[in-house]
């Protein structure tokens, strides 16, 4: 029976080629497909998430009511409305909510609004694979400005000192602006491998030194972000960045750009596909829920989350956990919320050789990535985030994969009476293990 259906369909429309799925499992290049999954154990939304039951439900109503009222743009200020509502955003705030395909879109939308053709602004962002390959070259379309990345993890993988890295961009921003040439600050809320990087304390302080002439954007794609830090950036002016695919968990391609006031007489384009407003309305789905859990319990869990599977890699000698710094947003933010919490888990993985264990390489980590979901005979299947550059060990080239926490699996946890937290970090380390037990697997090298 062919899973695909007219809601399937739509899911996979109106993005680029990332977005294409193929046959025989009907999944993009992320490794999700335009459909729900019940038996997947998913923690592999820092890169895409699987559609839920509940999200494609949603998505359907919504294809089900454009066939009787076509009404696409009013759709589309009635998702942006209600994203505008779930962030804690009055309706007075001045705020331009503007849906994007995806969240190298919302990056390419950000400069076509804020800079005209002729002008080329000095662009600092960190190393696309802590952003996204294609990000880059959406800052710099139409040549509009010119695109340094700044490195924020050392060549064995490590992070990089934050002094360092807020000396490098302080650098290159005051150089920029002493020859008279705008600057777009990109700051990362939170990278691929979880960090925030520069720090804020830096971006906030150079945009305060000159205001007119630097403009911060905020990557924060993966929409790790609770209502106070987002109300936060945009009360000073930052544009921000967001998808609904990762964190969040709508189907693979929903971004936003949020930007403050009226920054530019260019006018985003009005027009939005059937399929992007589908993607949103299931995204939507979950974000209801999640907002109405209290923020409370939502950091006693991500905490409890946290520690167990730090512990949990720690006990495995085939795994080694990538330091993540902790998640520091002063001056931006002071208190305790939510997503001061880790819940993006990068490790390396080790298989047994002649001499004792070895990395993997990145190939065979791909590899293993591609082979988690994969039904076997007595095994759960389950997903983590795709491989992330991370330098190299013992010589070897090695990527990280990802276990990291959703929005789903914290409404798993906390909805309902039973043992839902057990549950969900239970099924986590069940992931885990499958990773162990596939890296000690003799390598296969191509």
């Amino acid at each position: 029976m062919n899973p695909l259906h007219e809601t399937s369909l739509l899911l996979t429309q109106g993005g680029d080629a990332r977005i294409d799925i193929a046959p025989p499992l009907h999944q993009n290049p992320y490794g999700c497909a335009p459909f729900p999954d019940p038996a997947l154990l998913d923690f592999g939304s820092c890169t895409a998430s699987v559609v839920s039951s509940e999200g494609f439900a949603a998505a359907d109503a919504l294809r089900v009511k454009l066939l009787e009222h076509p009404d696409l743009a009013g759709e589309a200020r009635r998702i942006s409305a209600e994203l505008a509502d779930l962030c804690g955003l009055p309706k007075d705030s001045g705020i331009e909510i503007m849906l994007a395909p995806s969240g190298t879109d919302a990056h390419r939308l950000a400069v076509q609004l804020l800079y005209a053709a002729d002008n080329e602004p000095l662009i600092v962002m960190v190393e696309p694979a802590e952003s996204g390959s294609g990000v880059p070259a959406a800052l710099a379309t139409g040549h509009r400005g010119h695109v340094i990345a700044v490195n924020v993890r050392e060549p064995d993988g490590q992070p990089r000192n934050a002094a360092a890295i807020d000396a490098e961009v302080v650098s290159l921003t005051l150089s920029a602006l002493a020859a008279e040439r705008p600057v777009l600050l990109v700051l990362t809320d939170v990278s691929k491998s979880g960090l925030i990087a520069p720090s804020v304390a830096c971006v906030s302080q150079l945009h305060h030194h000159a205001p007119q002439r630097i403009t911060v954007l905020v990557d924060a794609c993966q929409f790790r972000l609770s209502h106070a830090t987002l109300q936060a950036y945009l009360a000073r002016d930052f544009v921000v960045a967001l998808t609904g695919s990762k964190f969040v968990g709508g189907p693979s391609f929903s971004g936003v750009l949020l930007m403050p006031g009226l920054r530019s007489e260019r006018r985003a384009p009005e027009d939005c596909p059937p399929g992007l407003l589908l993607r949103w309305e299931a995204a939507l789905q979950s974000l209801r829920v999640f907002r109405a859990l209290p923020e409370d319990r939502i950091r006693n869990f991500l905490l409890a989350f946290a520690a167990a599977i730090r512990k949990h890699i720690a006990q495995h000698p085939q795994l080694e956990s990538l330091p993540v710094p902790p998640l520091e947003r002063g001056p931006l933010m002071k208190g305790h919320a939510w997503d001061t919490v880790q819940t993006i888990f990068p490790f390396l993985l080790y298989h047994a050789g002649d001499g004792g264990l070895s990395p993997l390489g990145r190939e065979e980590t791909l590899k293993l990535f591609r082979q988690l979901p994969e039904a076997r005979s007595g095994l759960q299947r389950g997903r983590l985030g795709q491989p992330v550059l991370c330098g190299s060990r013992e010589g070897t080239p090695v990527s990280a994969l990802r276990l990291c926490v959703s929005a789903r699996t914290v409404i798993m946890a906390l909805q309902g009476g039973g043992p839902g937290e057990e549950r969900a970090i239970h099924e986590a380390c069940v992931v885990l293990d499958q990773a162990a037990m596939l890296a000690t697997a003799p390598p296969v090298r191509d």
